[in-house]
């Protein structure tokens, strides 16, 4: 009987590993497709948020920090874009993370399914209206 349960306890041990491996943590700084720009993704309270902490091109050709100038809403048109949040309220669900995701460069929030790709890649699919484009970040620093 204790050899049966020292069995029982070791498999669950090992389903609680492939388990913990399959949700790589998120948390970090990636590196967009595009290579123009970095998101630090972090966690506050229950869900993930990613700011933008390096731009490319974090000033115009007058020096100035970059602005949203795409933002639908006219209050957020002169907020600088380095420090904002464009991913927002992710939630993790059976491996992947479900969310929000803000593109600067269309002023659109869209819908977001991110799914860890191994400790240092991270896959998007980005929806709106339909439509899905898929996304590959890397893990990065500054």
């Amino acid at each position: 009987m204790e050899k049966l349960i020292k069995v029982f306890v070791s498999i669950i041990l090992i389903i609680a590993g492939f388990q913990a491996h399959a949700q790589e943590s998120i948390e970090g700084i990636w590196l967009t497709e595009e290579g123009n720009s970095k998101v630090e993704i972090y966690q506050k309270g229950d869900n993930y948020f990613g700011k933008i902490v390096w731009l490319e091109q974090s000033t115009d050709k007058n020096g100035n920090p970059v602005k949203d100038l795409y933002n639908s809403n006219k209050e957020l048109k002169n907020r600088q874009l380095l420090g904002i949040d464009m991913l927002t309220d992710l939630q993790a669900k059976n491996g992947k993370w479900y969310g929000k995701i803000y593109a600067p460069k269309r002023g659109l929030e869209m819908d977001v399914v991110i799914v860890s790709s191994g400790k240092d890649k991270l896959e998007l699919n980005v929806s709106y209206r339909g439509f899905t484009r898929k996304q590959t970040w890397t893990r990065s620093t500054l």
